[in-house]
């Protein structure tokens, strides 16, 4: 009888117990305890996960990315510039520079004299525009914040040292800062043949730092696909084309 009793009272107060277990999380639920938890809980994920880093400290990594992109982009522009104004130098076909074309010059009796010659005017042009780019790319690319595409920019600017002395027979002097300086009078003066062996062909100065600049084109777009990696909503960073994609589906 005692022990029928003991059980019995055993089971009662376990059935008491579990009703009693229901009835409190029944309540939790109803009064909006246990919402209030899984908020707080998931909100300290969320924090865990973005680093704990606050919204300003996240806008801050935004713009530093945007502003590292831009000066990629900026490289990448005045890259493709120097290798467009080398182009128009190299090139050895119908419309080349270095064309001998009929000049015709005004004598000081009045009559004219045309000879076959080399037109100055366009080719300064194009070697000014060819060093204004130079210049363009040399500032945008030593100023990187990417060693790579410094070293690239090295590079180059050690390749135009090995001109130096051809350079200066044809007025173009390289600077302390290492930019090209053109002066017009000397550069006309000077002897065309000299110049058309400085930037015409493939085995001129025109062409190995046309190579150069390639280079650091290549560098920094390298650099500026690095920058393009997922963000702290899970996302890809909005400069990233094949993120966009992923992105647009999921």
């Amino acid at each position: 009888m005692n022990n029928n009793s003991f059980l019995f009272n055993n089971s009662m107060s376990s059935s008491g117990g579990s009703i009693y277990s229901l009835l409190s999380e029944y309540n939790n639920i109803k009064s909006g305890t246990y919402y209030k938890v899984v908020k707080a809980y998931y909100a300290k994920q969320k924090a865990e996960i973005s680093g704990t880093k606050d919204t300003k400290d996240s806008k801050k990594d935004t713009n530093a990315l945007s502003e590292t992109t831009k000066e990629l982009n900026q490289t990448q522009t005045d890259a493709k510039s120097l290798m467009s104004a080398a182009d128009k130098l190299i090139d050895k076909g119908k419309d080349s520079l270095f064309k001998e074309k009929d000049i015709t010059v005004k004598n000081e009796d009045g009559t004219e004299t045309t000879t076959k010659g080399y037109d100055t005017d366009a080719i300064y042009s194009a070697v000014k525009k060819f060093a204004d780019s130079y210049n363009s790319l040399l500032d945008s690319a030593s100023s990187s914040s990417s060693n790579t595409v410094k070293n690239q920019a090295a590079n180059m600017v050690k390749n135009t040292k090995t001109y130096e002395k051809l350079l200066g027979k044809v007025g173009i002097t390289i600077g302390s800062n290492n930019k090209l300086s053109v002066d017009e009078k000397a550069f006309k003066a000077a002897d065309m043949s000299t110049v058309k062996t400085l930037f015409n062909g493939n085995s001129s100065f025109a062409y190995s730092t046309s190579s150069r600049a390639s280079m650091i084109n290549f560098s920094a777009a390298s650099e500026a696909n690095k920058t393009k990696t997922y963000t702290n909503t899970g996302k890809y960073n909005s400069d990233y084309t094949t993120g966009s994609m992923m992105d647009s589906i999921f």
